[in-house]
């Protein structure tokens, strides 16, 4: 299919702009090119398109899945992007300009966004890289999410890792990876996270407790031995 000019003309530009923001800090795109048509499709099939919900897009880049939302039906009332980068922000108002965009830091999320939107949000779409954070910056991001997603809202977070570079279990999380899309740069995969208060991580048993039901065994092991001996008959 032949692109019209003005089309060509915008995807030049917006790959320029990835390239110019890479060159200047790799760490926070954490991809060496924008997200390929098949990943943004792969991520809006699995959002729920309801207009009394939201859909939150963090790390929103050049748009890419910004435009897929709303070829998809998302209602741009009920699309919010919160962008870090004050230029990649700037071009983002620009392209989209009935949208909500928000320039500020994803884990500060539930500060960012209005008060009717907290725990109203179906679906947080992240394209923030889990790789180039710590475990604290991961809490962080994922204490902010849990703050504003509604009770049974998911975050589609994609990854170049084969797996899940996420300890899901930890934050109190279900994973459930979605698909991989090799015709990305690199190669992705999809996860879909929601919280569940059932995987809390457990308490530890001290470790005396541990020694108490190991005698504890031996004990019931040797009265049976006893018992078996007192009224086995003898032969």
């Amino acid at each position: 299919m032949t692109l019209d000019p003005g089309k060509r003309a915008l995807i030049r530009h917006e790959n320029m702009l990835f390239l110019k923001r890479l060159l200047r800090n790799p760490k926070a795109l954490g991809a060496v090119a924008p997200s390929s048509k098949g990943l943004a499709r792969m991520i809006v099939r699995h959002v729920t398109i309801d207009e009394s919900t939201y859909v939150v897009e963090v790390g929103a880049g050049t748009g890419r899945f910004t435009r897929f939302l709303l070829e998809a039906g998302v209602c741009a009332t009920n699309l919010i992007v919160i962008e870090l980068d004050s230029e990649l922000c700037f071009y983002l108002k620009k392209n989209f300009p009935d949208l909500t965009i928000i320039q500020g830091d994803a884990t500060k999320l539930h500060t960012l966004l209005p008060a009717n939107v907290i725990k109203n949000v179906d679906t947080i779409i992240s394209g923030i890289p889990l790789m180039n954070l710590n475990k604290d910056e991961q809490l962080n991001l994922f204490q902010a999410f849990k703050h504003t997603l509604s009770p049974s809202g998911q975050i589609l977070q994609f990854t170049y890792a084969p797996i899940s570079t996420l300890s899901h279990k930890k934050l109190g999380l279900t994973a459930t990876r979605i698909g991989h899309v090799l015709r990305n740069m690199p190669p992705a995969t999809v996860w879909s996270y929601r919280f569940c208060s059932e995987l809390a991580p457990k308490k530890r048993r001290h470790p005396f407790s541990i020694y108490l039901h190991a005698a504890q065994r031996k004990a019931r092991a040797k009265f049976q031995e006893v018992r078996r001996a007192k009224f086995l008959p003898k032969s």
